[in-house]
């Protein structure tokens, strides 16, 4: 029998799986802090956190341009900025 619900979810699934993927990514970064943090005995921010959090908020920016979203559009651009700079700062620090 044709499951229509599954079919429909599949779809929307397949039309944001930037966004899907890009936000698994930004909690994967909270998850690697708190490992390291962790494993460290002390909070730790990486150049590994900075990284993945750029490339997940750049997703993201990309999700909110395909959905039309000026305002998300621009919170996650300036946020995948940010993130490039604080990672620049650890890697001339280096």
């Amino acid at each position: 029998m044709f499951d229509l619900f599954g079919l429909t979810l599949f779809l929307q699934i397949k039309k944001e799986a930037v966004g899907l993927v890009g936000g698994a990514i930004f909690l994967g970064s909270w998850v690697l802090q708190a490992w390291e943090s962790r494993k460290a005995g002390v909070p730790v921010v990486s150049l590994r956190f900075f990284l993945l959090r750029a490339f997940a908020s750049a997703l993201l920016a990309l999700e909110a341009v395909r959905m039309q979203s000026l305002s998300v559009t621009f919170v996650m651009g300036a946020t995948t900025l940010l993130m490039l700079y604080n990672a620049s700062l650890i890697l001339t620090k280096r």
